[in-house]
């Protein structure tokens, strides 16, 4: 923050973090900040300390809320990245994005096997994310068991057996520990 004229207080316009950091922690208050750079997680913890992973934002993705409020999630930093200070005409459509894709995991969880959330989860990060390989498209960051059973709301165990499943049907390849390469076919993303 940067102390103005007259005692107004502003927020900076770039803010950097480095892997680990937290700009937003769950309870607090959070400006909006749009990704510029890097990966963020997004996670939420309940009062029996269960986490679950809502989303991976990267860049174009709001991190904060739209009218600075009470976060109800952390936003962690997966790598070093920039976040901006989010423009009025920014906020809007971001908004309504990051409310589709919880939107999205919600149904997915509640109508949907491990196998299909575990796809699921890793063609939304290969489509907004990922970048073209031979084999497929490549997510771009390292997932353990433990990170995929978060963002699908199971168990390791599950997980496990839902990403073996998938390479068996050859719907997904391991590129290297904890990489993966979807070989679904992807719709182009303009962003």
């Amino acid at each position: 923050m940067v102390l103005r004229r007259f005692g107004v207080v502003q927020p900076l316009p770039l803010q950097i973090v480095r892997r680990g950091a937290s700009p937003v922690c769950q309870g607090d208050t959070a400006d909006p900040w749009i990704v510029e750079a890097g990966l963020l997680r997004a996670w939420t913890v309940d009062d029996a300390g269960r986490e679950l992973v809502l989303d991976v934002l990267g860049h174009g993705d709001l991190v904060g809320e739209a009218d600075g409020g009470v976060s109800a999630w952390t936003v962690s930093a997966l790598g070093p990245g920039r976040l901006r200070v989010a423009r009025p005409d920014q906020i809007g459509p971001a908004m309504a994005e990051r409310s589709e894709r919880l939107t999205r995991l919600a149904g997915q969880l509640a109508w949907s096997g491990v196998r299909q959330r575990v796809e699921a989860r890793l063609v939304d990060l290969a489509t907004r994310l990922g970048r073209p390989v031979a084999a497929g498209t490549l997510v771009p960051l390292r997932i353990t068991q433990d990170d995929l059973a978060a963002m699908v709301g199971t168990t390791r165990e599950s997980a496990n057996r839902a990403v073996r499943s998938l390479l068996d049907q050859d719907r997904l390849r391991r590129d290297a520990r904890g990489r993966y390469v979807v070989r679904t076919r992807l719709r182009a993303v303009a962003r």
